[in-house]
């Protein structure tokens, strides 16, 4: 099930690249514009259009294999593209990447993410192996939390990028 759903997202990914969109490309008519800030209730509401996103066989809660996925899928499309697209408050923008993409992901980042969002599914689904709605809401809000330095309920620029960098599983290559 797996390759296939991940076949499913890869379409996306290669189209998206062919046309020219990826790191250091801005096409703000495809994905919206930049943002400069983000706040709370828009951050819930990228979380949710999330969720809707990931529930592939509508049964209102996530399995582990549709969770990964939907990871796998924001941090390839992230890194092809140089940016995170958000479905905040009823409008697609982007946030920049805190630094230049590193193009497609490889074997070992690629199972390096698949295996972090397994860890968070199991995390946050607990016992039943199912991730509710609401507990997919829970992670957001400490999500976007742990993004608020200033706790201000508002993340702007070094914020944004962290929040950024965090929905895509985006590592800092070593120095």
């Amino acid at each position: 099930m797996k390759s296939t759903l991940l076949a499913a997202f890869a379409a996306p990914s290669i189209a998206l690249a062919s046309i020219g969109i990826g790191p250091g490309v801005s096409d703000d008519r495809a994905y919206g514009a930049r943002i400069a800030q983000l706040t709370e209730t828009e951050a819930a509401a990228h979380g949710a259009a999330r969720f809707v996103r990931a529930d592939l066989d509508g049964s209102g809660s996530l399995d582990a294999d549709e969770y990964v996925s939907l990871v796998l899928v924001t941090a390839e499309l992230s890194r092809l593209n140089g940016f995170v697209a958000l479905a905040a408050g009823g409008r697609d923008e982007v946030v920049a990447l805190p630094l230049d993409a590193p193009g497609a992901l490889g074997v070992g980042e690629r199972s390096r993410v698949e295996a972090v969002a397994r860890g968070e599914f199991y995390a946050i689904a607990g016992s039943d192996g199912l991730m509710s709605a609401s507990e997919h809401a829970e992670e957001a809000a400490r999500r976007f939390a742990a993004a608020d330095r200033d706790r201000s309920g508002v993340l702007s620029k070094r914020e944004l990028e962290a929040f950024a960098g965090r929905e895509a599983l985006f590592s800092r290559p070593s120095a």
